[in-house]
């Protein structure tokens, strides 16, 4: 796992590691000054100095080691904006519709990391990106089997995440109704996973047609980009949420595409 400290640790292990050098710093000066005026115990307050030397040191050693952070420069995050868009995120949706394996006997290696290799080339879903090297956006066409495609952006602003889908109408009117229809399939964005949205009505440079579009918002925080485990967990709920408000679509009648977008 990556992470902006110089060692990842645990909190736990943080918490453990600072109270066993604080007892040890705490015990050391409660000898000390037991033992003061007392000669023939000179010994043990030179026992406990030295330990509380030592506690002091690696208190200030754990701080600066636990909690200081590397300096992240800009070439880096592109760097892990452009393996996000293009490799992470895709890799995520492709598994929307992944071949079901039938129930079988476990056989441990059977089940393998390098295994998931296999599911990405198996996948039934087909992703098309848009992104320019450098953008902070990339359009995606995902299209499920049965030639059901639908248009989402992601958009990545170090931390604040914007997750757009887009949903051919042509006036406000059908705007209202798409979104009255969808509202459900979004409630797990807007209740469960902490994002913000607003629905809009416009037309769409990506191909000029007009849409009804949702844009979901949400901070994940400075170090989203260099945590690889957020930017994993955002690109599975995605995904799997994407799965679901294609299914719902299609559930309600609602076009996803239009003709041209289903033909590619």
């Amino acid at each position: 796992m990556e992470s902006r400290n110089f060692i990842y640790a645990p909190r736990w292990v943080k918490v453990i590691s600072l109270g066993v050098l604080t007892f040890a710093l705490a015990s050391s000066a409660i000898v000390s000054i037991y033992f003061i005026g007392k000669d023939d115990h000179q010994d043990w307050i030179l026992i406990a100095m030295s330990l509380g030397q030592v506690a002091a040191s690696g208190i200030v050693i754990a701080i600066v080691v636990f909690f200081s952070e590397r300096d992240v420069n800009v070439s880096d995050l592109n760097r892990r904006s452009e393996r996000l868009f293009l490799e992470t995120f895709p890799k995520a949706c492709l598994l929307i519709d992944s071949p079901m394996e039938g129930f079988s006997t476990c056989k441990f290696n059977k089940y393998r990391a390098g295994n998931v290799d296999k599911a990405y080339s198996e996948s039934l879903t087909k992703i098309q990106i848009s992104h320019s090297p450098g953008q902070i956006d990339a359009y995606y066409r995902i299209t499920r089997p049965y030639g059901q495609t639908l248009t989402i952006r992601l958009q990545v602003n170090v931390g604040e995440v914007v997750v757009s889908y887009y949903i051919p109408a042509k006036d406000e009117d059908q705007k209202e109704q798409i979104s009255s229809k969808l509202d459900w399939a979004f409630s797990r964005f807007l209740n469960e996973s902490g994002f913000k949205g607003r629905w809009y009505f416009s037309t769409e440079a990506f191909d000029g047609n007009t849409y009804a579009s949702i844009h979901l918002t949400k901070d994940f925080g400075s170090d989203f980009l260099e945590n690889e485990r957020k930017k994993l967990f955002m690109a599975n709920d995605v995904a799997a949420s994407t799965r679901g408000i294609m299914k719902d679509c299609q559930k309600h009648g609602i076009q996803t595409s239009y003709p041209t977008h289903d033909a590619a």
